[in-house]
């Protein structure tokens, strides 16, 4: 990596020292500013993806975590499934993270239709957008403002399955394709209290041992908390199938 920042600097460099020639002659020409501006971009992004990297790294497919219980506070979030199912499976997901879209292509389906449809699972989203991921939070604010409206599921499957949502007005459209009002949605982007509850969640990921993107907590309810082992990773569909028919098999806490 130091390797790679030191060439990247050289290049900053160079480009400047080109930029400058050019003034000293006539001025670079609108054709050569515009060249030196790309390039300059290309360095940019090239910085953001070196210092993601060791981050996304985290958020990759990680064996399952060894079982140890934790709590979260069962507070109303975004969900699908029954109230009454036995198990609630929460998870802490990242717009952005190509591992949350891996899960929900490849995983999820089957999980929906085996555990979900039949009642056995409630599912349920909580939010833990990354720092390095620039348009991770502003998707996170725009699905909870949908929700408010009810339409936060078409607007979660919408900027997780397509990566040309997540610009800068990709979550706003997507909201407004969903069917929200918008002068409420619009009130709502401004709520300091929608991203307050962002911000709880990841606080709350961190105090488990979430430590990147997908991250699973397998939990039962008692009384006002959910309690339950932690799955870390996209995991594949089986993973989750034998924990959730352990669980299922579990005698029910009374």
């Amino acid at each position: 990596m130091k390797t790679l920042t030191l060439l990247l600097a050289l290049a900053c460099l160079l480009i400047a020292a080109r930029g400058a020639r050019a003034a000293e002659a006539k001025g670079p020409s609108a054709a050569q500013g515009e060249e030196i501006l790309r390039e300059l971009r290309e360095i940019k992004q090239l910085l953001l993806e070196q210092r993601g990297k060791a981050t996304e790294t985290a958020s990759a497919p990680a064996a399952p975590a060894a079982p140890g219980t934790v709590s979260l506070d069962a507070a109303p979030h975004d969900s699908v499934g029954q109230l009454s199912a036995p198990i609630t499976l929460v998870e802490y997901t990242d717009y952005q993270c190509p591992f949350c879209k891996r899960f929900h292509e490849r995983t999820w389906p089957e999980l929906k239709k085996r555990y979900v449809d039949t009642g056995k699972v409630r599912f349920e989203v909580r939010d833990m957008p990354l720092q390095f991921h620039e348009q991770a939070l502003p998707a996170a604010i725009a699905a909870r403002c949908a929700g408010r409206q009810g339409k936060f599921w078409p607007v979660f499957e919408t900027l997780l399955a397509s990566p040309e949502a997540l610009t800068a007005e990709g979550p706003r459209r997507a909201a407004l394709a969903a069917g929200v009002a918008a002068p409420a949605f619009e009130a709502c982007l401004r709520d300091p209290t929608v991203r307050n509850a962002i911000e709880a969640d990841v606080q709350d990921a961190e105090r488990i041992g979430v430590d990147g993107t997908p991250g699973f907590v397998i939990a039962q309810r008692r009384g006002d908390k959910l309690e339950g082992t932690l799955l870390l990773g996209a995991q594949s569909a089986s993973v989750f199938a034998k924990r959730l028919d352990a669980l299922l098999a579990a005698p029910r806490p009374h």
